[in-house]
């Protein structure tokens, strides 16, 4: 399915009946990979999943200028995909980069979402975040220098290395990079009014910020053993799929 916004096509899906569930994937991942980890056929049986490419990503547009990609406009995409499935109020997940759009939906339009489940991701690592792993990763995407940006995030299986590289264009996730810290990527978790469910890999370094995130807007948090940023997405998705469930209304 497809819906424009601010002129750019804006693609996602929807599976299952049930009450509305936004999913939001991750800087170089598409909607598709929620669906190949077995998240969304899980949740459909109780959910209605709307699983969302946000803009430079997967089959939506992907535009090369940063301006593209500023904070509230992305976020605005976002309640534009609502406003096209007729729903008011929607439960809304997203992992890394899928967290801080998230969190920017519900600090921005918290009439929208009703609750926020958020993964490897935490308001409180802005500054850490952008010196540490944005700022290098766009640079090696304007650059095209896979094998920096392999070795920077410690990813070595080759398959997966491969599947990433065929299935994003690098100046579109760079611009969408860029775009992100202008004026600035931080939001303030003070704004953050809705219920929250936070989990995170025991081995992710963003792990303390995530607690300091779950101290200030009182959210539930599990952290998954054994797993750093990639794989508390990909190799424990099972896992996290019971931990998360079990926080979530039935």
């Amino acid at each position: 399915m497809e819906t424009v916004s601010r002129g750019f096509t804006i693609h996602y899906t929807v599976a299952g009946d049930g009450p509305p569930l936004m999913l939001l994937a991750a800087t170089l991942s598409a909607a598709q990979r929620w669906h190949d980890l077995g998240y969304v056929g899980a949740l459909a049986s109780h959910w209605r999943v709307i699983n969302v490419d946000p803009l430079g990503h997967g089959r939506s547009d992907t535009p090369h200028d940063a301006d593209s990609y500023l904070a509230a406009d992305v976020t605005a995409d976002l309640v534009a995909v609502l406003d096209a499935e007729g729903v008011d109020r929607a439960t809304v997940w997203g992992y890394s980069r899928g967290g801080w759009l998230t969190c920017s939906v519900a600090a921005q339009h918290p009439q929208r979402v009703e609750r926020i489940v958020v993964g490897g991701y935490a308001m409180h690592a802005h500054k850490e975040e952008v010196d540490r792993l944005l700022a290098p990763l766009a640079g090696f995407l304007r650059h095209g220098n896979w094998a920096g940006l392999w070795q920077a995030l410690g990813v070595t299986d080759r398959e997966f290395q491969q599947m990433i590289e065929d299935s994003n264009d690098t100046l579109a996730v760079a611009a969408a990079i860029d775009g992100s810290l202008r004026p600035t990527r931080f939001i303030d978790p003070v704004s953050i009014k809705c219920p929250a469910t936070y989990y995170v890999g025991s081995d992710d370094w963003i792990l303390p910020h995530v607690r300091a995130d779950v101290d200030a807007v009182g959210a539930t948090l599990d952290v998954i053993p054994g797993q750093a940023q990639v794989g508390a997405f990909s190799s424990a998705a099972e896992q996290v799929l019971t931990a998360v469930s079990a926080r979530l209304p039935h």
